[in-house]
């Protein structure tokens, strides 16, 4: 079984909470599509400089061998809902039967269920987290 969630216009901690929380207790896939319309919550300035500050990290001993954070919105998404899962077999397992997408693929296109409205809070989209880092889809 495979479960389609439109991401666009949800908060990203609770949606990834609430995917993680799917994923471990039942055995169906999960496929995210609209990543790029996720919202962080919190103003622009603060959610870029923390951005900014967890990509620019060098290594104690070997700058270059620093952590590698990811910059597309497919790919935040996927590493918020690893962060959330447990480091064992069951978690890894659970990540495989994750797929996301920065778009609508046009298979999933006539199974998405109606979009969520737009927050009321201050927010800033994963979209705009990318061009901040040099990172530019086309509309």
């Amino acid at each position: 079984m495979v479960l389609i969630i439109n991401a666009k216009n949800q908060i990203l901690g609770r949606m990834c909470s609430d995917i993680s929380h799917k994923l471990l207790t039942g055995t169906e896939k999960i496929i995210v599509v609209n990543c790029r319309s996720t919202v962080i919550s919190g103003r622009e300035k603060n959610i870029l400089s923390r951005f900014d500050q967890r990509t620019e990290r060098k290594g104690k001993g070997n700058p270059t061998k620093n952590a590698k954070y990811p910059k597309y919105p497919d790919k935040i998404v996927k590493f918020a809902v690893r962060g959330m899962l447990p480091r064992n077999a069951r978690g890894t397992s659970a990540l495989r039967r994750l797929k996301a997408y920065i778009d609508v693929p046009e298979e999933y296109a006539k199974d998405l269920a109606k979009e969520n409205s737009v927050p009321k809070i201050s927010f800033i989209t994963l979209e705009q987290v990318s061009n901040h880092f040099g990172i530019y889809f086309k509309k």
